[in-house]
């Protein structure tokens, strides 16, 4: 399925980006994520965040679901980090795989896997479908890199 966002939904996605971007701002990565960062794997945080707002807002537009906007200070990380992204579940983007990934956190929830289409704009989203981790946490989904597993797209019903 493919969703269209307006420029004002994108436009408050984007501010909501700023804002986290901000209010994170001089934080400290993690290692992962700081090796991300040093390897190009992983996009600036601002770009990360503009793209991830988009993806969970197309899932919670396209079934009617809550957003749980992700945009709190760091320090409430800790009492925040298990609320589900969108309605009951997490959202997982995708933008040079054809995969996506998945942690041991995320044992017993049911994850969507999203394209953001346009990165220019952040106007058009492609979502796969969605799947429940436990059934993908097996060798052949292994990906020693991110320690964790990585679905194909071309699963997701």
């Amino acid at each position: 399925m493919i969703v269209h966002l307006t420029k004002d939904e994108v436009r408050v996605c984007t501010l909501l980006a700023v804002e986290r971007w901000l209010t994170k701002f001089g934080s400290v990565d993690r290692p992962n994520y700081a090796m991300g960062k040093k390897t190009g794997a992983l996009e600036p945080e601002i770009n990360a965040n503009i793209r991830a707002n988009v993806a969970e807002w197309a899932v919670a537009k396209a079934y009617n679901l809550q957003w749980s906007v992700p945009w709190y200070p760091n320090e409430l990380h800790k009492d925040r980090k298990d609320i589900p992204d969108v309605g009951n579940v997490e959202i997982r983007t995708v933008r040079t795989r054809d995969s996506i990934p998945f942690w041991k956190k995320d044992i017993n929830k049911t994850i969507f896997g999203v394209k953001v289409l346009d990165e220019e704009y952040y106007s058009s989203v492609q979502i796969y479908g969605s799947f429940n981790a436990n059934d993908y946490m097996r060798a052949e989904y292994t990906d020693t890199q991110i320690d964790g597993w990585r679905v194909p797209v071309s699963e997701i019903k």
